[in-house]
């Protein structure tokens, strides 16, 4: 049976119970690539994730992952995300970090998607959910061979969407779904990586004053939901992880891969130990100069891609110190167009970039 809610809900103290149903940690732990932005104009990815987070897969005891199928054949899963004030992105593609079990022949697949949010959800009339996944916006079809999971060691990969996604302000959903029979799956058993149970820092619920869940004229409060990441149930229907799931309080390894517009912020972009001043010249020609900053030494690594995603160079640089580098990347063989360059670093920190060639 999934998780229930129950409330007991008073002026100032909202108590959650649950039935009982314990996930269970996989062993295999890896650590996060991610990053975030608030130039303008920078090609990133947003998470959800610090670099300080250790990644893992739960599983159910009667067989398949948490965020993958499992024996209660969920269909989708999803994380969501905000834009600050002011800020505007256009989605172009999603960074996943899938593991679990593929059959090399499997003929299966997911789609990657991008939701626009429901508006605020009443349950009771004083008990509401903040945001599910609501208007599909976009979406990429990906085998499930493709999506990095290996014998020994899954990778993060970047997916791209057909189109560009239409601006976005405040939230979106990032995550994917699939149909499936969990007894016919032959071999693939796959789920999305996340953060160990605690890791998110976000509140499972708000009370606020009543502002319409209810009567206008109400002066008690209400219990708003902070939905951030939710599953798609074999009915079609959308649930909150935390409350009505899997009683997990984490964040999934699916990142948004965004250009933003209206800056925020100006000079470097920070990722915790990573900072990233942006490369020059730019649009570029024969090369391009891609500056950035460590905090302490670590491996960092430079992989330029095609806007489909396709590696088309990488470097790695062992043991750089703390302190700023410039690393130089040659565009000589590069068609005229847009670029992805993503910085990563060994001590779980990465930023994206977009360059431009011109001819």
């Amino acid at each position: 049976m999934k998780h229930t809610i129950l409330f007991l809900i008073s002026a100032t103290l909202s108590t959650f119970a649950f039935a009982q149903r314990q996930a269970i940690r996989a062993p295999h732990i890896i650590a996060p690539a991610a990053a975030r932005t608030t130039t303008a104009g920078d090609t990133t990815a947003l998470t959800n994730i610090g670099s300080g987070d250790t990644l893992t897969m739960y599983s159910y005891p009667g067989g398949g992952y948490v965020t993958g199928p499992n024996v209660y054949d969920d269909m989708g899963f999803a994380e969501r995300y905000t834009t600050t004030s002011g800020t505007s992105a256009v989605i172009i593609g999603v960074m996943t970090h899938f593991g679990g079990t593929v059959n090399p022949a499997s003929t299966q697949s997911v789609n990657l998607k991008i939701w626009s949010p429901t508006a605020q959800a009443a349950i009771t009339g004083s008990l509401a959910y903040r945001d599910l996944p609501y208007q599909g916006q976009d979406t990429v079809t990906v085998p499930v061979t493709h999506l990095g999971i290996g014998t020994t060691v899954d990778t993060v990969k970047s997916f791209f969407f057909p189109r560009r996604t239409d601006t976005v302000q405040g939230s979106f959903y990032v995550g994917y779904d699939m149909n499936y029979h969990f007894s016919t799956l032959n071999g693939d058993t796959i789920g999305l990586y996340s953060t160990l149970d605690g890791n998110r820092s976000s509140s499972p619920y708000s009370i606020v004053m009543s502002t319409g869940l209810g009567e206008s004229t109400d002066t008690t409060y209400d219990t708003v939901i902070n939905v951030q990441n939710a599953t798609l149930w074999s009915d079609n229907v959308w649930h909150d992880n935390f409350t009505a799931n899997d009683t997990l309080f984490n964040n999934l390894a699916i990142f948004p891969i965004v250009v933003l517009g209206n800056p925020t912020g100006v000079g470097g972009v920070v990722r915790n130990g990573l900072t990233f001043f942006g490369n020059y010249p730019n649009p570029a020609n024969d090369l391009t100069n891609i500056r950035y900053s460590l905090d302490k030494q670590a491996t960092v690594t430079l992989t330029l891609m095609d806007m489909q995603g396709r590696v088309l160079q990488s470097q790695s640089m062992a043991g750089q110190t703390a302190g700023e580098h410039t690393v130089q990347l040659s565009t000589a063989q590069l068609l005229q167009g847009n670029y992805l360059c993503s910085i990563i670093t060994s001590n779980g920190d990465a930023i994206a970039t977009r360059i431009t060639v011109a001819r």
